[in-house]
């Protein structure tokens, strides 16, 4: 067994790191164990370390403190003899590491190859298999051989030189195969196993087979191999699979060891092995600190000992040599006093007191003992017997592994399921160090070889921010928003915002390159200069070892104190200031923290703190920037965290522009940036962003706000590839009608579908990516289609609510969209130009300017197939005029414009042809549905071309049933007569066929009975029938004269005249009179002659050789008729010859302008013609006939409704109003013609007591809005006629004042079409009202501009019928929201049948509603939804065996009339009652009772809730309020409760993730939960689900925190889980009302500065309300709360606001 690598495991408990002692090495790498005063070891850079900072020394171990004084300190950093004796050194530890140093090389390495861990499974199975060899020109491995030469051949060199020569171009590569082994013998080794042993069940070789012996097979039954392998062949087939299962069994097993090899010698959590090993090693460390003191305090005694005998003589020799050299200076003194002359000068007492003081010196040496006993180590034996028993293990715990056998697997252990595939060793990380090294030394080599800069620099990114979203009282650390991978991306500086230490300050004006670092909301964020980002850079760089830096001491940590701290989620090191302190744990305190230089709040540890470096403090300055996003407010009162959210999605981590609109002092003494924020990037506005996502308002919509100089994509939309009279091939991609479809050409269409392709593939890889969040109009982008797939978009229109309507550049379909389905378009995808070209058909218009939804029908039929395009009109910029011909039946060609006249969709009108052979003309008008007409199958084609459509159909919208404008309807005339521009009669192409069909009929009918004369007073006037003498065919004809015998006639169907015998008149029938005349009477409009009335002959004949020179002609009306005579313009095209190499031009010209333009007539200002005039041409066309329908008919209209009253001219309609029934709500005054409506009037009675009805909506209070089916045609009427009528935008609407109760006109949102409507509410301040749509009886917000005053169709009355549900109530006093969604879904927008149960109540009727078999008001009550009013019961349905004399029990069905069933109890003696009548059966027809069987024992079984909690007074904390009505109170439970509670959140934390899903979702439902912020578990009760979203809304019972969260982060709940009530109870303040007038703000300021955290109250429950408490509270000093807060003009008594 390996021993413990004790280098691994000597480390610092403080820090972690390895001791290290190394004797002979060049680089200083000592790391010394030294002992601190408590006995234990820290190493000897943590504690000179912590010196520097000046803070007190903390044992890691026992958590004791050494103070050290900072005169000291500065001691001991400078002596090191003086530091060493502070601390002491570990010898005993320092011996081990000494030893280490003679056991090890000091050069080797450990070799830390993966294959310690994992077997190479690539490199075993590779061996086994002999497909590759070395390539015999390039000498490269390569798997390929060539089949003709058996030559190992990489592709390369088989292309490039190999199949160059002739000989080997046929030559073909292919695989290497796998060369089969050969088995050889295991008696005789060079013998191959060519037989097979029947006897012994083994294969033999033939020395085996031949030669005797032991283990011979001479004389056994055996056989050949090839005999042997036809039986075997079946076998293997078999074994393989389970061999494979085997072999991937194995192949897991081998990543399974490796796994448990790599993760115990690579482990850094503690274990119990490594915790024992560490606490071992303090101990015996603080043992051997008590044996060293020990040892060095008697050493130190026997070495004075030692001592004092050899300084007691070196104090004597000194003494000796200062009184020898004082005895020997006496004597020489002593001897110059026999020199008379220096006797003089001499001081002789001196010189005698000195020699006398030498003589009195010590002279003698000797030798005396102090102590009297000799010196002598005495041992304490039975103290070195406690030391063997000092620390002793206990347990004998030991793990081995071993492989077993499938079946050697007992039954008690369940057999996994085998890996899906073989399974391979994980990469495992490398050391970068060595990296890094290697890819220095190939630069150098490179270096050496090249004298040149092959690779250009690149510019680095300056970003290091970091961004968080944790908020202020969060408990852990979150993930930044800044992916710190992207911090060295080569990027391109911009200009000016260049890297600086010394930046310029920001002012009010200025523009700043930033990053956001941290998001609270929009008006409280942090970010930092990019220019910065150098200083920030280092410092990380500088703190990424800031592990290694001395922690501060638990005591000594402070408010206000700056520290580094640890953010987990960033794995980084960061410049805090502590803000406050949690200690309800004292041995283990959380500290708030905020990060100065990236703005965000941390809670950490103290383990997580490191002492800040002093430089660092003040160097550089905090660099987090507090901001707010100007002009931008919350628009429901306060931000939330989506809005940051909202905000970090955005920006995405990437830098953004802030303008500075303002700079604001704060309280801190700190200063906030209001500015606008915009994305460098794609030039988003944070502000327009929030406000288009609706989570925001701009209080002033008209603020400047800076142009962005990013450009949006753009795609190329034009249609100057068809080109004029051209024929292209196309297919219809979308239909919005005749004037407006799609097309695609049809060598397009490969093209599109890999446009598709590389859409899906480029997109779908990065679907959360490069969302646009602000879209513009007209940007292009990508979008996400219904079926899932990509495609080019074209942002046509923003409705708001994060909806956008997008129009599909290749297809031509417009989807409103959520913004979430559209991302940026790259550039490699805008050089495409659009492939769908908008078209319309050449040559149809639709009368009425509106298409009919067949048209739309009847062109959608061919959208799947290949059709022929011919180009009659390129020159509209939008749209191309077409003409589209179906060729799948070569013959039967249809041509789909004349289908659209030959089914009356349309008429023609202009130049246009349909083809040569005028079938126009020819073919039959029908009026049968040309959807009916079965098309003929197309025949099969030599091409076969897939047609993409991936969207699916939509049903047309009334908008986009308008007509195209394609200018002034030119219908196509007959010259039939000319005299003057004032007088001219024409005919209209369109009404020969049905002419001719007329001219017919009169010919044979007048043939067939000219012998029958009747005689009649003829006068002139009169319309009749003649036989014209010049072409001798019978004609109507109008009398104009009456001469004797003679009449003369007008013929009106060819408007010539002709004098005829008056006997050869005939009366004209009802059926031919009844048709209007052929020649139309015209004038020339908008000219008058220049002199006079008259025209002069010289402008006749000017017109006249006009109308000659041009074989066709045009006419459009315009204005109103005048006698009979049609005012027109006549049109004609005129083409001019091109010259040779020109091509011809032409041109629409007007003859009226023409004639004005050659001064031969003046404009007529007095006609103009205004637009409205104009839009009725059609209808005033009609009306010149005095015959109805006539007209209507030639020109293929549909029929129109006919009004009693006489038609009038526009002239007299316009002075004169339409007679009105006038009532209550109806004011005419004469003076200025305006009638005053005070409301609309009131439904009609209802037609039957039972009808069959349309409920459309259902408000709050249960009241059904619904409409008799046969109300359906008014109501479409009343919407096309409000369409018509204001489909053009009102500039003046927004600024409109409306009061309540106004009728008006309002739009709808969701599908922009105008409705009646009521107003019920009116705010000024955003210019909006509450509408009431009386047709429908839905209430929305619409704005000003949306509404109209003008009130159209007020004789109509309303259209709903206020209804209630007759019998029943809601459970509660109003119905819940559950309740009216479940009536909603079962009833709105479906045909029910309807029964009218009394007499309307306040206007509601009561009815009993019917869908489906289904009574509604019953049903209701069943699913307990609902009671009945009367206090009876529900039926209780129960399974009934089907024989008549078996007792049912004592419930029993008594089936009533239209009245809900009642639970009859039966009587003792009273016989068995059995609902067995046919009407009883069928009453239970569709429900399915065992299902309602189930749900009762769901609701009695499986449904958990949590209890209620039985206390009436409790003291409890308030920390979160979800409505300002309703407060979470927190309780404080005792000690023991307490405990309790701790240990089941214990349990749903460790056990929560193994509950099972949500078996059913009910509302009140007990479960665990996952709450977002901190992924933890919690009990959770469920509010609402909803499941368009798939959004479940859970509230938080132990913390009152209500969420909508996703079902898979909800689980069942366990039974004990659900005991205890929760800690948290929603409750009201008694006798406390909000006032109405009082603003959220005020009221949330007042619960913060009374309610928030500023407990504990004490709590009594005095009332309940809807099973809510309500409650008094008081603070500690007996206030009550309820009072205090009525003393606020916020909050008033609920009694006295009750009273008034």
């Amino acid at each position: 067994m390996e021993p413990i690598d004790l280098e691994t495991k000597k480390c610092c408990p403080n820090c972690s790191q390895p001791y290290q002692f190394q004797i002979l090495s060049t680089i200083s790498k000592i790391n010394l164990p030294l002992f601190l005063e408590c006995g234990h070891t820290v190493c000897e850079n943590c504690i000179r370390n912590i010196v520097k900072f000046h803070e007190p020394i903390e044992c890691r171990i026992c958590q004791k403190c050494m103070e050290i004084d900072s005169s000291e300190s500065c001691l001991l950093i400078q002596e090191k003899f003086k530091f060493f004796k502070k601390f002491p050194v570990n010898f005993q530890m320092l011996g081990e590491l000494a030893f280490q140093l003679i056991q090890i090389p000091r050069n080797s390495k450990k070799d830390s190859n993966d294959d310690d861990y994992y077997i190479d499974l690539k490199t075993l199975m590779k061996s086994t298999e002999n497909t590759q060899g070395p390539c015999l020109e390039c000498k490269k491995m390569s798997s390929k051989i060539c089949q003709q030469c058996a030559t190992i051949l990489c592709e390369a060199c088989f292309n490039k030189s190999h199949k160059n020569f002739a000989i080997f171009k046929n030559h073909v590569l292919q695989n290497i195969e796998s060369i089969l082994t050969t088995n050889y013998c295991n008696l005789h080794n060079d013998k191959q196993l060519d037989y097979y042993c029947n006897d012994c069940s083994k294969p033999i070789c033939i020395d085996c087979l031949m030669v005797g012996g032991e283990k011979s097979c001479k004389n056994h039954n055996t056989t050949s191999k090839q005999e042997v392998n036809d039986k075997f062949i079946e076998e293997l087939g078999n074994i393989a699979p389970k061999l494979y299962e085997t072999f991937k069994r194995l192949t897991k097993t081998a990543v399974d060891i490796g796994n448990i090899l790599y993760h115990i010698e690579n482990e850094n959590e503690a274990n119990e092995l490594t915790r024992a090993y560490s606490t071992t090693e303090q101990h015996f460390s603080k043992l051997c600190y008590a044996v060293q003191k020990h040892k060095q305090e008697n050493l130190d005694v026997i070495n004075k000992l030692k001592c004092s005998e050899k300084d007691s003589l070196m104090q004597a020799k000194t003494v000796i040599a200062t009184a020898i050299e004082k005895a020997n200076k006496v004597l020489n003194m002593i001897n110059l006093t026999s020199d008379p002359k220096k006797l003089k000068h001499m001081n002789l007492s001196v010189i005698f007191n000195e020699a006398k003081e030498i003589t009195e010196a010590p002279w003698y040496l000797s030798r005396s003992e102090i102590g009297k006993e000799p010196l002598k180590a005495v041992v304490d034996e039975e103290l070195c017997a406690l030391v063997n028993d000092f620390l002793h293990l206990d347990g004998n715990a030991e793990f081995v592994y071993k492989l077993q056998r499938t079946q050697d697997l007992g039954d008690n252990i369940e057999i996994p399921p085998p890996p899906d595939a073989p399974v391979f060793p994980p990469e495992l990380p490398k050391d970068v160090r060595e990296q890094n090294k290697a890819v220095t030394e190939r630069e150098k080599d490179n270096q050496r070889t090249s004298g040149f800069f092959k690779l250009a620099p690149k510019y680095r990114n300056k970003s290091n921010s970091v961004t968080s979203l944790n908020s202020n009282s969060s408990d852990s650390s979150h993930q930044s928003l800044f992916n710190y991978a992207d911090l060295y991306k080569p990027t391109q500086p911009v200009s000016p915002f260049v890297e600086n230490q010394h930046p310029k300050q920001l002012r009010e004006g200025t523009q700043e390159l930033i990053y956001i670092t941290h998001i609270v909301d929009p008006h409280n964020f942090y970010v930092q200069r990019v220019c910065q980002q150098a200083m920030v850079k280092e410092m990380l760089r500088e703190f990424r070892n800031a592990k290694s830096l001395p922690k501060p001491s638990l005591n000594h940590v402070a408010e206000g104190k700056l520290y580094l701290a640890f953010n987990e989620a960033d794995k980084m090191w960061q410049r805090c200031r502590v803000i406050s302190i949690d200690k309800r744990h004292m041995e283990n305190p959380v500290f708030h923290v905020f990060c100065i230089d990236f703005g965000s709040t941390e809670s950490v540890k103290i383990d997580k703190l490191r002492l800040l470096p002093p430089a660092r403090v003040q160097s550089p300055y905090p660099l987090a920037i507090n901001c707010s996003i100007s002009n931008c407010e919350p628009k429901t009162g306060a931000w939330t965290n989506h809005d940051a959210y909202l905000i970090q999605h955005i920006v995405d981590n990437k830098q953004a522009v802030i303008h500075i609109r303002r700079v604001c002092s704060t309280s801190n003494y700190t200063v906030k940036l209001e500015c606008d924020v915009t994305t460098f990037e794609h030039g988003v506005s944070i502000a327009h962003a929030l406000v288009f996502h609706d989570r925001a308002r701009m209080p002033n919509p008209k603020l400047p706000y800076l142009p962005v100089a990013q450009e949006n994509p753009k795609l190329f939309i034009s249609n100057n590839d068809f080109k004029y009279k051209a024929i292209e091939e196309v297919t219809i991609t979308h239909t919005v009608n005749p004037d407006k479809f799609f097309v695609r050409k049809r060598h397009l269409q490969k093209t599109y579908e890999n446009l598709c392709e590389e859409m899906d593939q480029e997109y779908c890889a990065n679907i959360t990516t490069e969302t646009i969040y602000l879209p513009e109009i007209g940007m292009a982008c990508a979008v996400q289609t219904e079926r899932g797939g990509w495609a080019r978009g074209v942002v046509r229109e923003t409705p708001g609510r994060g909806r956008v309507r997008v129009w599909l550049a290749d297809c031509g379909r417009t989807h409103v969209l959520h913004y979430s389905a559209l991302r940026y378009l790259r550039d490699k995808f805008t050089k495409a130009a659009a492939l769908a070209t908008e078209c319309h058909l050449a040559g149809v218009t639709p009368l009425h300017k509106k298409w009919n939804t067949g048209s739309v029908a009847l062109l959608q039929k061919y959208e799947d197939t290949w059709l022929e395009l011919h180009v009659q009109d390129n020159r509209s910029k939008g749209s191309i005029g077409v003409t589209l011909f179906d060729k799948s039946d070569p013959d039967d060609v249809v041509c789909i414009n004349n289908l659209m006249i030959k089914y009356k969709f349309a008429i023609s009108f202009g130049l246009f042809k349909f083809n040569t052979n005028e079938a126009v003309e020819e073919q039959v008008i029908t009026n049968k549905n040309p959807l009916d007409v079965q098309r003929p199958k197309a025949k099969p084609q030599t091409e076969n071309i897939k047609i993409l459509k991936r969207q699916c159909s939509v049903q047309e919208k009334e908008e986009d049933l308008e007509a195209k404008d394609k200018g002034p309807l030119r219908l196509e005339a007959k010259l039939l007569y000319y005299k003057s521009p004032s007088l001219i009669y024409v005919s209209l192409i369109h009404q020969q066929k049905a002419f001719n069909k007329l001219f017919e009929n009169i010919q044979k009918f007048y043939s067939n009975n000219k012998d029958q004369t009747k005689a009649k007073d003829w006068n002139v006037g009169d319309r009749c029938c003649t036989l014209c003498i010049q072409s001798q065919t019978w004609r109507r004809a109008v009398i104009l004269e009456i001469e004797g015998e003679n009449v003369k006639v007008f013929y009106s169907d060819f408007a010539c005249t002709e004098t005829v015998p008056i006997c050869s008149l005939r009366e004209l029938t009802s059926e031919f009179a009844s048709i209007g005349d052929a020649a139309i009477k015209c004038h020339l409009c908008g000219v008058i002659p220049a002199v006079g009335d008259e025209w002069p002959s010289l402008t006749k004949e000017y017109l006249g050789d006009l109308l000659e020179a041009y074989q066709r002609i045009f006419i459009t009306k315009l204005g109103n008729f005048k006698d009979k005579s049609m005012s027109v313009e006549i049109w004609v095209y005129h083409t001019t010859q091109g010259g040779a190499l020109e091509p011809n031009q032409s041109e629409w010209r007007c003859l009226n302008n023409k004639i004005i333009d050659q001064g031969l007539a003046i404009p007529d200002k007095t006609r103009t013609v205004s637009n409205s005039e104009n839009s009725q041409s059609l209808d005033e066309i009609l009306a010149i006939f005095n015959i109805s329908g006539t007209v209507r008919e030639w020109l293929q209209l549909e029929p129109q409704e006919s009004f009693s009253e006489p038609k009038k001219s526009a002239e007299c309609r316009s002075e004169t109003s339409t007679p009105i029934d006038q009532d209550d709500n109806v004011t005419v005054t004469n003076s200025s013609k305006v009638v005053f409506i005070s409301d609309w009037l009131p439904p009609e009675p209802l037609p039957s007591h039972e009808f069959t009805a349309m409920p459309t909506y259902i408000d709050n209070d249960g009241v059904i809005y619904l409409h008799d089916v046969s109300q359906n045609d008014t109501l479409e009427l009343i919407q096309k006629a409000l369409d018509v009528r204001f489909k053009k935008p009102d500039h003046k609407a927004k600024y409109a004042k409306w009061s309540i109760g106004e009728p008006c006109i309002a739009l709808f949102f969701l599908d922009n079409r105008f409705y009646r409507g009521k107003v019920l509410e009116v705010n000024e301040e955003s210019s909006t009202c509450l509408i009431h749509y009386i047709d429908y009886g839905n209430e929305e917000i619409c704005s000003f501009e949306n509404l109209r005053k003008n009130i159209a169709l007020h004789e109509i009355p309303v259209q709903a019928h206020k209804c209630f549900l007759h019998g029943i109530k809601p459970v509660d006093k109003h119905w819940d929201r559950n309740a009216l969604d479940y009536i909603h879904k079962s009833i709105v927008e479906k045909e029910c049948y309807v029964k009218v149960c009394g007499e309307p109540v306040e206007g509601v009727i009561p009815v009993d509603l019917k869908y489906n078999k289904l009574w509604i008001n019953s049903h209701l009550v069943d699913f307990e939804m609902a009671e009945y009013v009367d206090g009876s019961k529900a039926v209780i349905k129960r399974f009934a065996p089907s024989k008549l004399n078996e007792d049912v029990g004592d419930i029993i069905l008594v089936e009533s009339d239209g009245s809900p069933d009642y639970i009859i109890e039966k009587e003792p003696n009273s016989p068995d009652l059995l609902a067995t009548s046919k009407d009883s059966y069928d009453a239970l027809q569709g429900k399915d009772w065992n299902m309602l069987m189930e749900e009762e024992e769901i609701d009695e079984d499986i449904i958990i809730t949590f209890p209620k909690n039985e206390m009436e007074e409790f003291r409890c904390n308030i920390s979160s309020i979800n409505d300002p009505n309703i407060l979470e109170l927190s309780i404080l439970h005792d000690d023991k409760t307490t405990s309790q509670y701790n240990q089941l959140f214990s349990s749903v934390q460790s056990e929560g993730g193994d509950r099972p899903p949500l078996n059913g979702i009910y509302e009140n439902k007990a479960c665990i939960a996952i709450f977002p912020e901190d992924n933890l578990w919690y009990r959770a009760s469920i509010l609402q689900y909803s499941s368009t979203q798939n959004r479940i809304k859970v509230r938080f019972v132990d913390y009152g925190n209500i969420e909508v969260i996703s079902p898979a982060d909800v689980r069942e709940i366990k039974d004990e889980w659900a005991e205890l009530p929760p800690v948290t109870i929603s409750a009201k303040l008694y006798n406390v009302q909000l006032s109405p007038d009082a603003e959220m703000n005020s009221i949330v300021k007042v619960y913060t500065d009374v309610l928030l955290d500023k407990g504990p109250f004490q709590t009594k429950i005095i009332e309940y309300e809807n099973d809510i408490p309500c409650v008094e509270l008081r603070n500690d000093n007996n206030v009550l709360i309820n009072k205090m807060l009525t003393k606020n003009t916020a909050f008033l008594e609920a009694s006295a606001f009750s009273d008034n």
